[in-house]
């Protein structure tokens, strides 16, 4: 591994100056990033609706806190371990200091997020030059998966925060040993168990034995002490809260989390399976953008690099063990692109180094013109996509800043790919990509979100359980995902059920929301509407709804003091379900 250019300037041999250096000291360009991406994770955090695997460690973090059982977390009140107890103690310890909010337990990651920013810049540091780490850095604080996974109060932040420190303890070790280096690595492997088991210690665990295996004719960093230290930090760490749980739970807990949520993950189809072994390469293009594009000719530069370019050997590192990182990814049947988080910290720098380096060729230049143009028009088409949803839903002025928002930054492309300077480029897409980044988060989705009828659906479904607490929530199709707010908001969990008829017919107290079409079958059981409400479907701002966005209707029913019709009971006594057309 070649010495970075500080290394190289203490031997006499200054090194090429980067067009991105600046006169500030390290660590404060460092914290002005860090700063600038504090301005996009934060403002507006508990705004956004609850999103992908958020309800469960949000839901299981407050049980800990209301109940004071901090050793066994429960979703829906039942015990829940399909993830180990590091994420709920620090969202609950948010919810105890912040109170118990959406925003609190997504600060969790927000600030996993900083602390991602602040290892990758050292990490970086060591192995491709600080204003190549300076650059990487500003990469992965405006990627895409960054900007929103910050924002989400799930366990994944963390898991790329501990595998990004455990690489950059065991460089150290390598480049300058100290006798706490070890020990630290051990808890740092120790806490990242305790966020996410064993991948927390394969991911990272392939970067170390690969860096040790490219500084085997090095004197070995390691000593006896240090090594049985960070042995021991680990197993207790990693293994303490397990070992606690069979002691009052016996093995069962732990066999549902090694088995099903591991070992059957990797292996059965179970979970998110049907995704083909090439599935993160498209799915990188979007977690990663809008560097992605720009990664196939940066990661070609530093796989070639020569031995007289700066740096080359950190660069190729960096490029293998997001490849070996890869590999178990890819041979999992359960597949979610939200797994590549770890893998940005490494390919982030080696984008950084690619703009650090500078002196393009004119190959270099035409491949990023083209990839800003592309990037450039896929922004024009913002105003058509906006387009879709329904007129006067999206209030007037959001609709023309997010359109406003969009053209400017298009235009801004535009201008870079005609200069095609590094510095220039690295700035305008940044900018770029985090000033969509907000107005989307800080303007867009709380504009949508205030028109949908959740926080109605929410206060009504609790006054129907202030009535008849004995009710059942359910539902059979849910376009608003309102069950996550109806569990949060409410502290009610809602049943999916599509045989409404026979839900409807009995004598338990049921509470129903049910879509326009399915209210008409349920007509001839004479039940009482608790609301009416016009919505969007969840997924009319993603690019996953297909052409024009209509509202539909929503229908909150209670069998609550109703009579059923002859035809009910009829019905009732055949267990039949009639259809809309025989109710007519």
């Amino acid at each position: 591994m070649r010495a970075t250019p500080s290394q190289e300037g203490a031997r006499g041999r200054a090194p090429r100056r980067s067009p991105l250096t600046l006169r500030l000291p390290f660590t404060a360009r460092v914290g002005l990033v860090m700063l600038g991406a504090a301005g996009v994770l934060f403002p507006a955090l508990g705004r956004a609706g609850l999103e992908r695997a958020e309800i469960y460690f949000l839901d299981a973090a407050r049980s800990m806190v209301e109940s004071g059982d901090w050793l066994v977390p429960r979703y829906r009140g039942e015990p829940f371990f399909d993830k180990p107890a590091l994420t709920y103690w620090l969202i609950g310890a948010a919810m105890e200091w912040l109170g118990p909010t959406a925003a609190a337990g997504r600060a969790v990651s927000s600030v996993a997020a900083l602390c991602l920013l602040a290892a990758t810049a050292w990490l970086g540091s060591r192995l491709v030059g600080r204003d190549a780490a300076l650059a990487g850095t500003i990469v992965l604080a405006t990627s895409v998966a960054f900007m929103s996974f910050g924002r989400i109060a799930m366990s994944d932040m963390l898991l790329a925060l501990f595998s990004t420190l455990a690489v950059g303890l065991a460089v150290r070790a390598w480049l300058a040993p100290a006798p706490w280096v070890l020990p630290v690595l051990g808890l740092v492997l120790g806490l990242g168990f305790l966020t996410k088991g064993p991948i927390a210690l394969l991911l990272p665990g392939l970067g170390v034995a690969l860096y040790s295996w490219t500084r085997r004719r090095s004197h070995w960093p390691v000593t006896p002490l240090g090594l049985g230290l960070g042995v021991l930090l680990a197993i207790f760490v990693g293994l303490g809260w397990f070992a606690l749980v069979y002691v009052r739970l016996g093995p069962a807990p732990l066999a549902h989390f090694f088995l099903r949520e591991n070992l059957e993950r990797f292996a059965a189809p179970t979970y998110d399976t049907g995704r083909g072994p090439l599935f993160y390469l498209g799915a990188y293009v979007s977690v990663g953008a809008p560097w992605s594009l720009l990664l196939p000719i940066a990661g070609w530069r530093a796989l070639r690099s020569r031995p007289a370019d700066p740096d080359g050997g950190g660069a190729r590192f960096l490029m293998l063990w997001a490849a070996l990182m890869l590999v178990p990814l890819c041979l999992a049947r359960g597949k979610l692109d939200y797994y590549l988080l770890p893998l940005l910290p490494a390919l982030s720098l080696v984008c950084g180094r690619y703009f650090a380096l500078g002196g393009w060729t004119k190959g270099d230049r035409g491949m990023v013109r083209a990839a800003l143009v592309l990037l450039a028009g896929a922004l024009a088409t913002a105003p058509f996509l906006l387009a879709r949803v329904d007129p006067g839903w999206i209030d007037p002025v959001r609709r023309r800043l997010a359109v406003a928002a969009a053209v400017t930054a298009a235009i801004a492309l535009l201008g870079a790919a005609w200069l095609a300077r590094p510095s220039v480029v690295l700035g305008t897409l940044a900018a770029a990509s985090a000033g969509i980044a907000v107005v989307f988060t800080v303007v867009v989705v709380p504009g949508f979100l205030d028109d949908q009828p959740n926080r109605r659906i929410v206060r009504d479904v609790a006054r129907a359980l202030e009535r008849r607490p004995s009710a059942r929530v359910v539902v059979c199709q849910d376009p608003t995902r309102v069950q996550r707010d109806i569990l949060f908001e409410a502290r009610t969990a809602v049943q999916e059920r599509c045989d409404l008829w026979a839900v409807a017919s009995g004598r338990a107290p049921v509470i129903l929301l049910v879509r326009g079409e399915e209210s008409k079958s349920l007509r001839p059981a004479r039940l009482r509407v608790r609301g009416r409400y016009r919505y969007l479907p969840a997924t009319a701002l993603g690019l996953e709804a297909a052409g024009s966005v209509r509202p539909g209707r929503l229908f909150l029913l209670t069998n609550e003091g109703r009579r059923r019709s002859g035809r009910a009971r009829l019905m009732a006594a055949k267990g039949r379900r009639w259809t809309a057309r025989e109710l007519r």
